[in-house]
């Protein structure tokens, strides 16, 4: 199974003599390769992401997302933002990329936060959807967000899907820019890797002004 795998993802589920380097992995890092490898080994052709030992949110990073953010999906509602999340982080990740000067991976999963899940759907039901082509539409428990090559992420529709569970900061900025494993009382927990999953299923709505 593993050889279906690229080189550059297989190693991590080889076996290493090494004790130390099966910690080197954080949380967040460990489930984003393991999407990678759902994503592949269901033929939906995720990017490949050069993983680089960097920290991205700077102040001048932050502002720089901020006002692409402000620029391109600024002037819609938090109702607009929350029905479609998908094709909102979708619009923006060209973006942000121009912005930061580094690729960005979209990547689909839940949310974990005070041991709540939520925009959560068993990984069987979604693997079933994929194998079926079923179309939930907007009936899907599934969120989206993007990963640098740092594992960091930026959110930009936690905070209008959930605002009583977004801190005051993130409401303001309306997104979230940091790395998961640092974030007190939440985890995101990455199921896809790329976008086709919700393309394939017929959820991801292209932008169009809204």
């Amino acid at each position: 199974m593993h050889r279906m795998l690229p080189t550059w993802l297989r190693r991590f589920f080889i076996p290493s003599s090494d004790e130390a380097s099966l910690h080197a992995a954080g949380r967040y890092e460990a489930a984003f390769v393991a999407a990678q490898a759902r994503s592949i080994l269901w033929g939906l052709r995720p990017p490949s992401m050069e993983v680089l030992p960097v920290k991205y949110a700077s102040p001048s990073a932050i502002s720089a997302v901020l006002w692409e953010l402000h620029r391109s999906v600024g002037h819609l509602s938090e109702e607009v933002v929350a029905a479609q999340r998908f094709g909102v982080t979708a619009a923006v990740r060209m973006a942000l990329e121009g912005a930061l000067r580094v690729p960005l991976t979209y990547t689909l999963g839940y949310v974990c936060q005070n041991g709540q899940r939520l925009c959560h759907t068993p990984i069987q039901q979604l693997e079933q959807m994929l194998r079926l082509s079923e179309e939930p539409r907007a009936h899907v428990r599934l969120h989206a967000w993007l990963t640098l090559p740092s594992h960091e992420v930026i959110d930009v529709s936690f905070w209008a899907l959930y605002p009583e569970l977004s801190c005051a900061e993130e409401r303001e900025m309306r997104s979230l820019f940091m790395h998961p494993d640092q974030m007190p009382g939440r985890a995101y927990c990455p199921q896809w890797a790329g976008d086709q999953f919700v393309r394939q299923i017929g959820i991801l709505k292209e932008y169009e002004g809204w």
